[in-house]
């Protein structure tokens, strides 16, 4: 799962300018299980049960974080998890959503956030991010049965 490298106490550098090709690299991200099209919400509003992922920019339209959800709350119990946090609170403004079928495995969708991290070349511009490998990507988002 996606993090802030250890040691970290103020918020990390943004990352670039988001794009609108960037949110559809969340859906590709996702495969067969994506289950219909991207859509942005403001944090302190989101309402996204399902599982899936998520781009945070800030009010400057940055890319500040990456992520995915899982289990019962989907997208919108782990923004609330982050809005615990002071630093995001001062800082995410908006969240990209790309919803996935509630039958993705955790193993999927941390392969897709490590995916779409690569795509996104979010490793070499946000070097204080971390996010979990794409490794059997293709394999683990290929079918949904």
């Amino acid at each position: 799962m996606s993090g802030v490298i250890p040691g970290q106490r103020e918020a990390p550098k943004p990352g670039p300018l988001l794009q609108r090709a960037h949110v559809h690299l969340l859906v590709r991200a996702l495969g067969s299980y994506s289950s219909g099209s991207p859509y942005w919400s403001r944090v302190n509003a989101v309402e996204a049960w399902s599982p899936g992922l998520y781009l945070v920019v800030d009010s400057s339209g940055r890319i500040v974080w990456l992520g995915m959800a899982a289990g019962d709350q989907g997208v919108t119990g782990r923004i609330k998890t982050h809005l615990s946090e002071p630093w995001k609170r001062a800082t995410f403004d908006r969240v990209w959503i790309a919803a996935a079928h509630d039958g993705i495995s955790r193993r999927a969708l941390e392969a897709a956030e490590g995916w779409a991290a690569d795509a996104l070349d979010l490793r070499a511009q946000m070097p204080d991010r971390t996010w979990p490998p794409s490794t059997d990507w293709h394999a683990l988002i290929a079918s949904t049965a």
